[in-house]
């Protein structure tokens, strides 16, 4: 839930267009003779008001006229003078600009009503802000706390230095629970550095720049334009969402508490970010030249993340779950009519099972080496089964087994590729959270799903295939919707196109969740800090008595297993007890150990492991979850 609101000053919650820095920056270096024009400034707004002037300094024309009018060459010495006077500037005008921006009065008693903290981060000095603060509160807004960077050795924005400052004084440690709003690219990236929710709102901000009766004045077409444009940088910075106006913030933390009111820890659906849910509030149409784009745009980047090669590699998307693309790919990879294909299967998990039962379903012909629940996929085994049955032709296994949460080595598939083998690779709950290098593995075709660890929703999966493959396959599928070859063409033949109606909602949201993939740092990044998750969800509960399934050097960091810490522990007892607390995990075991899985992965991060694990101690505290 949410806890606190973390606001910027001028732009955000008072001054309409931010006119107040800008007034006093130009009056500043006018009093040394050099004009400047409000788009430079407003490039910069909300940094550190002195770094602001050092970035201004770093533009040689600004410092060829500061120069030229025979001023001081030491360059600390020309931004501590001008520093001097932009105080002097902006104590004549900060009164001036201090009405409340409309709905923020509202907004603040919102926020007092639902006991939720508000506090302030800004460029500004402590100064300013005590100039200020008398007037906001007189107007019904009052944080409890304002953070400058006076207090944070003096770094600003877009360091998080002054917002995680702002969270240590209130006493919160985790992130998801703070939002931080802004008019500026820079607290957007603030909040996305602190990891917190950052939204930013569009009328009065500083990237429109118009005074409030500048804007009214405005026909709803040259709004929506202006609004347009400063959104698609708001989301290039990375917000999570943009707001028109400070009311829209109520709503949205009305809907961002409902969706968070349960931690969703499984491997897919899981718990996913703010903005990606946003995404999927606008509706879109399947034939339309933008999402056709989009989707040619999706498909590019998951090659990047796979480290594939555009020219050996295409990426196909199928409507359906992880299993849709699963059946796709075996019953077009796999020829099953004149009898020219043999299947081997390598299982270790139901997921690995189910590829069998498929094959049973399709006709297909193949064999299945079963290594059991705990131990991963042998290399030496699976060649050996070629050496015996030289009719193999296909050859298919799952990465991460989500039954207990081992990962297979994959290593034995560029030995089967070099051996001549079709090679299919189930990555269904490790692309994009585990590193794969595609291009190095020579993997015929990689599945996964758009649910999983690039953090979107349920709706499609997707596949990764080697174009030479793919291309010998026209013909093979027995089913006209899951034709793995025809959805390709369609991709391909006519820019983007979706065979049949595709899942427009989860496409946009997938996109986002994308982006947000490469903001955090990219798969290494969300590697670490699934990795992270688990070690300590995996300490933690062993402490707690929760002994785990499998040794470490076989574990995921995708989900965990743990054995029952009793023979007559009630897990179902356990499972409603963590849902009254906000997590969820999953409702059985799938296991033929008793076992339960936790999932490490989504928009999870070290202070949820730790709410969870505080849940599971108390709960274990309780006598009557141990029996039956």
């Amino acid at each position: 839930m949410i806890q606190a609101v973390i606001f910027d000053w001028a732009g955000t919650t008072i001054d309409y267009g931010s006119r107040a820095p800008i007034i006093a920056f130009q009056a500043a270096f006018a009093a040394f003779n050099i004009p400047l024009e409000e788009a430079v400034i407003r490039q910069d707004v909300g940094l550190d008001k002195k770094i602001h002037i050092e970035k201004m300094f770093a533009d040689p024309a600004i410092w060829t006229a500061w120069t030229a009018q025979g001023h001081t060459t030491d360059r600390d010495a020309a931004i501590d003078k001008v520093y001097a006077q932009f105080q002097t500037s902006i104590t004549a005008i900060l009164t001036q600009t201090a009405t409340l921006k409309p709905g923020m009065a509202a907004l603040a008693a919102y926020l007092t009503a639902k006991n939720i903290t508000m506090a302030s981060t800004s460029g500004y000095t402590r100064q300013m802000i005590a100039q200020l603060s008398p007037l906001a509160a007189e107007q019904g807004y009052a944080p409890v706390l304002n953070v400058t960077s006076e207090l944070t050795d003096g770094v600003g924005r877009p360091d998080a230095a002054m917002l995680l400052k702002a969270m240590q004084r209130l006493h919160l440690d985790n992130p998801q629970e703070v939002i931080k709003v802004g008019d500026t690219v820079n607290d957007i990236l603030e909040g996305k550095n602190a990891g917190v929710i950052s939204i930013s709102v569009l009328e009065g901000s500083n990237l429109i720049g118009l005074s409030e009766a500048e804007w009214l004045a405005l026909s709803p077409t040259e709004q929506h334009a202006l609004k347009q444009n400063a959104r698609d940088v708001f989301e290039t910075a990375g917000a999570d969402a943009v707001i028109d106006t400070l009311a829209d913030l109520m709503p949205l933390i009305e809907i961002y508490n409902q969706q968070q009111a349960a931690l969703l820890l499984t491997p897919g659906p899981l718990t996913t970010s703010l903005s990606v849910k946003n995404r999927m509030l606008v509706d879109h149409g399947t034939w339309d030249d933008d999402y056709k784009a989009l989707t040619q745009d999706i498909r590019q980047q998951l090659l990047a993340v796979g480290h594939a090669d555009a020219e050996q590699y295409s990426t196909i998307l199928m409507q359906g779950s992880g299993s849709f693309g699963v059946e796709s790919v075996l019953q077009t990879a796999v020829p099953n009519r004149k009898g020219r294909g043999t299947l081997l299967i390598a299982i270790n998990g139901a997921y690995g099972q189910r590829m069998a039962e498929m094959a049973d379903h399709l006709a297909i012909d193949y064999l299945a080496i079963d290594f059991g629940e705990t131990e991963p996929a042998n290399a030496d085994v699976i060649l050996e089964a070629l050496t015996q049955h030289p009719e193999i032709t296909h050859f298919a296994m799952v990465h991460c087994e989500t039954t207990t949460g081992l990962l297979n080595d994959l290593s034995v598939i560029p030995m089967l590729n070099a051996l001549g083998v079709v090679t299919i690779v189930d990555a269904m709950s490790s692309f994009g959270g585990v590193p794969i290098n595609i291009d190095e593995l020579h993997v015929d075709y990689l599945i996964s799903s758009a649910n999983k660890c690039i953090q979107g929703v349920p709706g499609f999966a997707f596949v990764i295939a080697n174009r030479e493959t793919l291309m010998q396959t026209a013909g093979n599928a027995t089913s006209l919707s899951l034709d793995l070859y025809e959805q390709w063409r369609s991709f391909e033949d006519y820019a983007g196109k979706w065979r049949f109606t595709s899942p427009t909602h989860t496409v946009y949201a997938f996109h986002q969740a994308l982006h947000e993939l490469q903001q955090e740092g990219g798969v290494t990044a969300r590697f670490e800090r699934y990795q992270d998750n688990q070690a300590r969800l995996r300490l933690g509960m062993r402490a707690l008595g929760f002994d785990p399934l499998l040794p470490e050097t076989l574990q995921s960091p995708i989900i965990t297993s743990f054995k029952y810490p009793t023979p007559d522990f009630d897990f179902m007892a356990f499972y409603r007890a963590l849902k009254d607390q906000g997590f969820i995990i999953y409702p059985g075991k799938i296991a033929a150990i008793d076992s339960f899985r936790i999932g490490n992965i989504g928009e999870v991060y070290a202070g949820d492991i730790s709410r969870l694990l505080t849940a599971v101690a108390s709960i274990m505290d309780e006598a009557p979850v141990l029996a039956k």
